[in-house]
């Protein structure tokens, strides 16, 4: 048998092959054009069923369930889909009207159900927005937002009043990404409204989001809370960058408001930045001298360098302005004591020991459960100036709060307990609730 490819035989079974892919070809495409026209009935005719539910006001949940079904094919267009989020829009407005009639009626119902579609008709109609390449529904879907426009906010200060801040923060969000004319008194109070339910929330992205419209537009009294949430939100990412750049911002815009000054020194402190801690503090001084905190912070800085006469000097500028500030007495206390320890004559030693008396014994009058701090100072101030009745007096107070360890002082300690948590101890004693 002759095997060649020039065969008659071999020609014919060529062409049968060729003949049957060119049938499938042909029929796979004849399927799929009609299964494209079927979906294009199928699709319409949910619209359809749609406009129907509208009108009857019957079924109007199931066909929004299943309308968002189709507009989430990826074989759907998005002239369909801005057709389909146009008639969900309308879908929810006729259950609103519905709901309305209700409360009219004086009937039962759920306040926040009504306020709840008047957000997704807001979401609907920015979906159908997004995909209407055409602006074929634009001018209806603005019609439908600017006929909820008041309800929108209604329903976000309804939910704000029963601090249901994750609920409210929606509508305050929505009416923000949506305002086109308001005032910008409105828009400043909208935008401290949905940062104050993100602070309540936890949730420092809600904050983030409008906390510089509200800082902008809102009134001078409540910037500098606001800066600080927007402060904390950066925190709570982990941006210590924008943290610190904010407080060191804050404590120029706002030095009346302790947050951004007390945690900015802290942190100065806490990473062992003295020099830049007392340059800041002492460029603040030089603008503003009477405040006490200023002061204070440059005792603290000046305690940590171990230079205890200028502690002592910048805490008696700080008393000068506040006669009972703690945290100075305790400064210009402990660096009295420690130049006593360190002091080899003993007539100047107890020369020293007797001035570290007073501001010691303040502290204690001032914050007598406080023991854990001034309790060693002064069991070994009362120890060298032999005052036998104070130095039983706490002795006993001491092994009552210890048992039967020794009582030992720090005597180069910080003027805060807890090195860790220093911004905390400090704003427990100067930020006001």
């Amino acid at each position: 048998m002759v095997r060649c490819c020039g065969s008659p035989f071999n020609f014919l079974s060529v062409d049968s092959r060729m003949f049957r892919l060119l049938i499938i070809l042909f029929v796979s495409l004849f399927s799929l054009n009609g299964l494209h026209a079927q979906k294009n009935i199928t699709i319409k005719k949910r619209f359809k069923e749609a406009h129907a539910a509208i009108k009857t006001s019957s079924g109007q949940e199931n066909i929004e369930r299943i309308l968002l079904d189709s507009m989430a094919l990826p074989t759907t267009t998005d002239r369909q889909r801005a057709e389909g989020y146009h008639i969900c829009a309308l879908l929810q407005q006729s259950q609103n009207e519905g709901l309305n009639m209700k409360a009219y009626l004086k009937q039962n119902l759920d306040t926040v159900k009504i306020y709840q579609t008047v957000l997704k008709i807001y979401d609907y109609t920015l979906r159908s927005d997004s995909a209407d390449e055409g602006d074929k529904y634009e001018n209806k879907n603005i019609n439908l937002r600017t006929l909820h426009r008041d309800n929108l906010l209604g329903g976000g200060k309804f939910l704000l009043r029963k601090s249901k801040w994750g609920e409210a923060y929606p509508f305050f969000d929505m009416f923000l990404k949506t305002c086109t004319t308001d005032l910008d008194s409105v828009i400043g109070r909208v935008a401290y409204w949905a940062t104050i339910c993100g602070m309540n929330e936890n949730n420092p992205y809600h904050v983030l989001r409008h906390v510089d419209t509200a800082i902008a537009l809102t009134s001078k009294t409540e910037r500098p809370a606001l800066a600080e949430y927007k402060a904390r939100s950066y925190v709570s990412i982990g941006d210590s960058a924008k943290w610190l750049e904010i407080l060191d911002d804050g404590v120029d815009r706002y030095p009346g408001y302790n947050y951004f000054f007390l945690n900015l020194m802290d942190y100065y402190m806490r990473h062992g930045q003295i020099e830049r801690g007392l340059a800041r503090t002492d460029s603040l001084v030089k603008v503003d001298g009477d405040r006490a905190m200023y002061w204070f912070a440059m005792s603290m800085f000046a305690l940590a360098q171990g230079d205890y006469e200028k502690c002592i000097s910048m805490s008696d500028e700080c008393l000068k302005r506040e006669a009972n500030n703690i945290d100075a007495l305790y400064n210009k206390g402990i660096s009295l004591l420690n130049m006593a320890l360190a002091e080899n004559d003993p007539v100047r030693r107890r020369v020293l020991y007797r001035r570290a008396l007073e501001p010691m014994e303040m502290v204690r009058n001032l914050t007598p459960d406080d023991l854990a701090r001034w309790g060693n100072p002064l069991y070994r101030i009362y120890l060298n100036l032999n005052m036998g009745q104070k130095f039983e007096e706490i002795d006993e107070m001491l092994e009552r709060h210890y048992g039967n360890a020794k009582c030992s002082i720090e005597t180069n300690s910080m003027p805060v307990e807890d090195k860790s948590s220093a911004t905390k101890t400090i704003d427990k004693r100067f930020v006001k609730d």
